[in-house]
């Protein structure tokens, strides 16, 4: 699902998946994952360098090419 991150550009909302503990709801039960996607603005781009996302919770993240990652527009109706 994950394009090429250096044709992503500046001002461009991405979300980028994390995998991310649940809750158990009984002692000793196994720990399990669960997927989320994140909504990231990219706010700097620069070709030797991975691409720079501010997440909605106001973290800073590099784009990694092992990182999974989808387009969602280019800042019409999303406000971080």
């Amino acid at each position: 699902m994950s394009q090429n991150a250096a044709d992503l550009t500046v001002g461009e909302f991405i979300e980028i998946k994390y995998r991310v503990p649940q809750r158990a709801f009984e002692d000793g039960a196994e720990p399990s994952l669960s997927d989320r996607w994140f909504v990231a603005e990219i706010i700097y781009q620069d070709y030797d360098t991975p691409p720079m996302a501010r997440l909605a919770d106001g973290q800073f993240t590099d784009i990694r090419p092992f990182m999974t990652w989808r387009r969602i527009g280019a800042g019409a109706g999303h406000s971080m």
